[in-house]
């Protein structure tokens, strides 16, 4: 009679853990992928170019930004601001960028890369259908 006893709790404490490792709820009272969720916001697929201060790049505007911030490379991108409001930060492929500039040709689902130089720029091309994440504040 002991013995099944002792096997009863066995059992017990044995779908207890699982029930705690499937759901993520034990302590915390939310899963990991809630946590994430509540830091990002999946906007979807990008195509992604580039562009400097050059005038062929910035058709004269220089490095100065829509919202008159000097451009740095590793920090700007250009967006439309219908998709994304300027100010907004986003995670493109693990890097954080601000969106503090537009440009022409920015239209729907396209970021514009800042760079500091036109070798760069072309160094780096069109990307297309990369993921691109909003940070919530």
């Amino acid at each position: 009679m002991k013995i099944l006893k002792i096997a009863a709790k066995k059992k017990l404490l044995l779908l207890t853990m699982m029930v705690v490792v499937l759901t993520g709820t034990f302590i915390t009272g939310s899963s990991s992928t809630e946590a994430k969720s509540k830091k990002v916001q999946y906007l979807g697929k990008y195509k992604l170019t580039a562009y400097c201060g050059c005038k062929r790049c910035s058709g004269g505007y220089g490095n100065r930004t829509a919202t008159g911030r000097k451009a740095k490379q590793g920090r700007t991108i250009a967006v439309d601001k219908r998709k994304i409001k300027l100010g907004s930060k986003v995670k493109i492929k693990g890097k954080t960028y601000v969106a503090e500039d537009v440009g022409g040709g920015v239209k729907g689902k396209h970021i514009d890369v800042y760079f500091k130089s036109h070798k760069k720029v072309k160094q780096f091309g069109r990307k297309n259908n990369v993921k691109v994440y909003k940070i919530k504040k």
